[in-house]
């Protein structure tokens, strides 16, 4: 996989807190993964959030479809 240089400011906890995590030679590899599971996380939140509102809406389709079924059954 090809690597991109960037430059990037955390404030000095955070900067701590990762120096603890990850030797000063790992703390590219640490923060791709970090920011990769972010990422899925909020892929996965956004994702349930779209399911939903469409199991919101497939039940009030199904709800208004029941109505005009059983009337024509009657």
């Amino acid at each position: 996989m090809e690597s991109v240089r960037i430059n990037v400011s955390l404030p000095k906890g955070v900067l701590k807190a990762l120096d603890r995590e990850a030797p000063a030679r790992q703390r590219s590899r640490f923060i791709s993964e970090a920011v990769m599971c972010l990422i899925k996380k909020k892929r996965a939140a956004r994702l349930a959030c779209e399911y939903r509102e469409a199991a919101s809406q497939i039940r009030r389709i199904n709800q208004e479809m029941e109505g005009a079924l059983s009337d024509g059954l009657n």
